[in-house]
């Protein structure tokens, strides 16, 4: 089964390399508007999102946005535990440092999350109909959605990555998966 999700994912990262930073920034704006009109979105307080790389949805839009609408911003930090990530406060740009991955994290530490309304935006290469994700294979995200059920979970993802796998016990589903094109 990995060997299929290994495909997969090099497939889909090598045609999402050849997309336009244009490109990707229209569909970008597309499915961020397409958040912001969910109630998931309207009625949250504290959203959970990752800090978008390369060629990934971008997700500076639905940040700025969530200033604007006072929510709490919060974005993920890799602990020294196997798959295990928290979420600390994303106050600016300058408050970022990259891990161990290159990847960019809050410094601040974490402080007690009200238990308002939350949502978590979750990355992924690609995603099936069943709104389950193939990542970048390290189970961060499904050991998290896995333990935070009570949180709205939403995924991002370009239509044309919607493609056939079989997830496996491991894979967690999103509660609602968007694209440019539809709302699963």
């Amino acid at each position: 089964m990995e060997q299929t999700k290994i495909k997969i994912r090099g497939k889909y990262i090598n045609l999402r390399n050849n997309f336009s930073k244009k490109y990707i920034n229209n569909i970008s704006k597309s499915i961020s508007n397409k958040l912001f009109n969910l109630k998931e979105y309207k009625n949250s307080k504290n959203i959970f999102i990752y800090l978008s790389l390369d060629n990934e949805i971008n997700t500076s839009y639905i940040i700025n946005k969530a200033k604007q609408d006072n929510k709490n911003i919060y974005c993920p930090v890799l602990t020294n535990k196997k798959r295990e990530m928290i979420f600390k406060k994303y106050v600016n740009d300058k408050s970022l440092i990259k891990n161990k991955y290159g990847i960019l994290e809050p410094l601040y530490e974490i402080e007690k999350i009200s238990d308002e309304y939350t949502i978590v935006i979750v990355p992924a290469i690609v995603y099936n109909k069943n709104k389950y994700r193939i990542g970048y294979g390290g189970g961060y995200y499904d050991y998290f959605l896995k333990n935070n059920t009570y949180m709205s979970s939403i995924g991002l993802c370009f239509e044309q990555f919607i493609c056939d796998f079989k997830e496996d016990i491991y894979d967690e589903k999103v509660d609602i998966l968007i694209t440019e094109k539809n709302i699963y």
